[in-house]
């Protein structure tokens, strides 16, 4: 009797409302792989000894478009945060609004 519970749920499980047409897949494909750029462009920004210590550093991908956000203290990060995440595979367009206050502010 357990065992056909068990059954009975999984079946339906997996055919509820979760199951993708073919049509559909590519949304989802597009947001796997958006997901995925910006894991790589933050894992290569916490390598770089450069960018490491700036946990702030925000990074979101939308079609292929990486958004680096947050706020650094030099224009160099700043850089050098952008060099990194348009050097990712996958990357096709880098837009940066990190700030950096000024130093008389």
């Amino acid at each position: 009797m357990r065992t056909r519970a068990a059954l009975v749920l999984l079946l339906a499980a997996c055919s509820g409302p979760g199951y993708r047409t073919p049509e559909d897949s590519g949304p989802m494909r597009d947001r796997l792989e958006d997901d995925s750029i910006a894991s790589r462009v933050r894992v290569v920004l916490g390598e770089d000894p450069d960018t490491a210590p700036y946990d702030s550093i925000g990074v979101r991908c939308v079609d292929g478009v990486v958004f680096l956000e947050g706020e650094v203290d030099r224009p160099e990060v700043r850089r050098r945060a952008a060099e990194l995440a348009r050097g990712c595979e996958g990357v096709v367009r880098v837009v940066v609004r990190i700030s950096v206050p000024s130093a008389s502010g």
